[in-house]
């Protein structure tokens, strides 16, 4: 049998080229087809970066560890809003919040209203299944479905220049939109092979080394599982679009709890989130926390930095590792 950890590795790479390939031949589509640069930036591609989460999650509930599903979706979350240090380095400008736009607040603010919804579930209190599925993941449902209507609107007015973005991310390539879309199902494809040998990588770990399932899922699977998103996100600030990744940040969050209702829809033995340890609490928290310090870094748009970065990104770091050690501290329970 493979070892585990190589096992791990492997995948996780796999999932690196695979995404990066899927979230290209996702804006090739957008471009090709005129189906709207808007969903594009906002919507598509953190369709196509979190079909990874997608495929994991489902692979989690089919082997009955909620706790691996919930984990990994939050710990994504909890590592995407960690990323927005990485930007905040790179770009070394100065603060990130103070120099983009701040329609990035309504994203954010549908995140941590969908997460707290999440998080309201994992408590237990208010159990009230609808069939086998929870009403807070059927809230979050229709969240997701007015606010990505709300979001491309307000794309539509202000948000960020994403044909412009899209121009540059497809120059030189002469390829058809049946081509990108064969493309795209080929990759979609590897990551559903791929996905299902990552979780049982995970599953395993887990076990062997006894950190369960909570702190496993959020850590190890949700970092490997979001490396699409460090792909889109790093790929947007080399050519200068820094709005553009960090609305896939929080656009990959928004699609992330989606992905929740729909783990939910395929988990028969009752609500998800009443099935998952009080462990994806503090993930949960930790995810409304830290996006509302981004929130306040947006509104307050303060010109001094830290280390190159503004005060906001490094207490999001800050606040990502004490998650982390939190988690591991818990035994991940």
């Amino acid at each position: 049998m493979i070892n585990p950890w190589l096992q791990f590795l492997v995948c996780a790479v796999i999932i690196v080229i695979a995404g990066s390939r899927l979230t290209g031949n996702a804006a090739i589509i957008a471009k090709k087809t005129g189906i709207g640069t808007a969903w594009a930036g906002v919507l598509l591609l953190p369709l196509a970066t979190s079909l990874p989460e997608l495929v994991t999650t489902l692979s989690a509930v089919a082997i009955n560890a909620p706790d691996l599903a919930l984990g990994n979706i939050l710990g994504s979350c909890l590592f995407n809003i960690a990323i927005l240090f990485v930007i905040d380095l790179v770009e070394g400008k100065g603060p990130l919040s103070a120099r983009i736009s701040q329609a990035h607040i309504i994203t954010a603010s549908l995140s941590i209203m969908t997460i707290s919804l999440a998080a309201i579930g994992l408590l237990g209190i208010t159990y009230f299944p609808v069939g086998w599925v929870g009403l807070e993941t059927l809230l979050i449902a229709a969240i997701y479905l007015m606010g990505s209507r709300l979001i491309y609107v307000n794309e539509k007015k202000a948000l960020i220049d994403i044909k412009t973005t899209d121009d540059v991310f497809i120059q030189g390539k002469d390829i058809t939109a049946g081509r990108a879309l064969l493309n795209f199902m080929i990759a979609a494809l590897f990551i559903l092979v791929v996905g299902v040998l990552l979780v049982n990588a995970t599953d395993r770990i887990a076990i062997e080394t006894g950190l369960g399932y909570t702190f496993v899922g959020s850590i190890f699977l949700a970092i490997s599982t979001s490396l699409p998103e460090v792909v889109t996100t790093m790929s947007a600030i080399r050519l200068g679009f820094p709005d553009m990744a960090v609305a896939n940040i929080f656009g990959a969050n928004f699609m992330n709890l989606l992905v929740v209702f729909i783990a939910d829809l395929f988990y028969t033995k009752g609500p998800l989130l009443s099935a998952a340890s009080d462990g994806n609490i503090l993930s949960a928290l930790m995810v409304i926390m830290l996006s509302s310090i981004f929130i306040f870094g947006l509104l307050f748009r303060s010109e001094k930095t830290v280390i190159r970065v503004g005060f906001d990104t490094l207490l999001i770091l800050f606040g990502y590792l004490v998650a982390a050690y939190l988690l591991f501290k818990s035994g991940g329970n």
